[in-house]
């Protein structure tokens, strides 16, 4: 018995959906294997990317800081030109906490809590095909920990950044990041008592011994332990206090403003010019030890006035000299966080006429050298090298015969005016900057304005 026309009509239909199902699941599948296939060859590109913007975001949060840091500085070193008469234990004690509370408004003012996420939107790169975002929720938080009694930044840092890659109104991907903070230290010293007429500056002694050498410019020595003590300089006849200003069987001229230590002046079987009848200079140090040395003889002659703790010569201007004492000593402190290696000469974008080293490590000079050296270490200046500049030692220097050493408003200005002038981005991933201008601090010279 044939089936009816009608079931016939039935069966048809339900083949026919069968069929039609059949084709939009295998359609489904095949778009869902291409959208597969998609995300999976750009999800790679597109965690670079977010890595890529990550890194934009960390460059132009240090830069935008360094800018700040700069601006606030350099205002206050243009209001001290009005404060000359001001001591230097003031303005490094009120100034560098009145820097640090201008700086910190300044970043809170990009980064506190109502403006954070504007801020960090505006630092994003476009994109063709999507957009960046910084995420609202969760909300990344902006953290300064400042200790007031030692006038220093523990941490800076905004963490909890989510950055969004986004296509319509999709979010593809998303990726965490912080951004640390690199806040570099600020020194304040006022115009009678800068650094722009020394030559030498040893933190822990300066030792001179060798040939006939001449010294043209203010000279500081420090102290160091009897613990630090080396062996090389037991042959100077030193004494406790250690450290200071020592010469061993030398001829030497020292010219300039004053010889500062907070030391002895030690001289063993040396032949010492200080100061001219043209010429005079101002020595400040606890005494001078005459140490003969057999066969040579130890002389020396000042031209000049002497101030000595000993109690041998009226010691007067006192406040002076503890003021240079200090101004000092608070550069120290700077210097001993030193943490990079810098050396201009190794640098290719360094562009400056005068060489510069920033450095935690030992400097040697083999040749003639015309710049600035800052170090955490020691220097090392070898036999008939002529230096003309400024030399900073955060520990001993150490000199050996037949030199010219000679200091340098000229090549100071001109070293500081340049990086001044030059565009943020001069301090390291670890904080240490490379700017002269920043551990000498301090006023320039007569008739210099550092321009913001």
């Amino acid at each position: 018995m044939k089936p009816s026309i009608h079931k016939q009509a039935i069966v048809a239909l339900f083949l026919l959906g069968i069929t039609a199902m059949a084709v939009v699941f295998v359609y489904a599948q095949t778009v869902n294997i291409t959208k597969m296939l998609m995300v999976k060859k750009t999800g790679a590109r597109v965690e670079k990317a977010l890595n890529d913007t990550a890194q934009v975001l960390q460059e132009k949060v240090q830069s935008s800081s360094e800018a700040a840091a700069e601006d606030v500085y350099s205002v206050m070193l243009l209001k001290l030109r009005d404060e000359e008469g001001a001591s230097v234990e003031t303005l490094n004690t009120g100034r560098k906490a009145a820097y640090y509370r201008q700086f910190i408004d300044r970043m809170n003012s990009m980064y506190g809590p109502n403006m954070l996420v504007e801020t960090l939107s505006g630092y994003l790169p476009g994109s063709e095909e999507g957009r960046y975002e910084i995420a609202s929720e969760p909300k990344p938080e902006f953290v300064l920990d400042y200790d007031e009694s030692s006038c220093s930044i523990r941490q800076c840092v905004i963490r909890g950044i989510v950055i969004r890659y986004i296509v319509g109104d999709t979010v593809v991907s998303e990726k965490d990041c912080t951004c640390n903070i690199a806040v570099s230290d600020r020194s304040f010293s006022d115009e009678s008592a800068n650094f722009y007429d020394y030559s030498l500056v040893g933190m822990k002694g300066i030792y001179i011994t060798g040939q006939t050498s001449s010294f043209v410019g203010s000279m500081f020595a420090g102290t160091h332990e009897f613990e630090e003590g080396r062996e090389a300089e037991l042959a100077f006849g030193e004494k406790d206090p250690y450290g200071g200003i020592n010469m061993l069987t030398t001829q030497a001229a020292v010219y300039g403003d004053s010889i500062v230590t907070s030391g002895d002046i030690n001289l063993k079987g040396a032949f010492v010019l200080f100061g001219s009848e043209d010429d005079e200079i101002s020595i400040y140090a606890n005494t001078i030890n005459d140490i003969e040395n057999y066969p040579s003889k130890t002389e020396y002659k000042i031209n000049g006035n002497t101030f000595l703790r000993d109690g041998s010569v009226e010691f007067t201007n006192e406040e002076h000299y503890e003021e240079i004492i200090n101004m000092i000593s608070s550069t120290a402190d700077v210097i001993d966080d030193i943490e990079i290696d810098y050396r201009s000469q190794d640098d290719p974008a360094y562009t400056g006429k005068y060489s510069k080293i920033i450095s935690n490590e030992d400097v040697t000079l083999n040749g003639d050298f015309s710049g600035v050296i800052i170090t955490a270490g020691n220097v090392i200046i070898e036999n008939g090298c002529n230096v003309e500049g400024l030399v900073i030692a955060g520990d001993r220097i150490y000199i050996y015969g037949n030199n010219n050493i000679v200091s340098s408003r000229e090549i100071v200005n001109a070293i500081t005016q340049e990086e001044a002038a030059a565009p943020s981005g001069t301090v390291s991933a670890n904080g240490s900057s490379r700017r002269i201008l920043d551990y000498i601090g301090a006023m320039p010279a007569k008739g210099v304005i550092i321009a913001p």
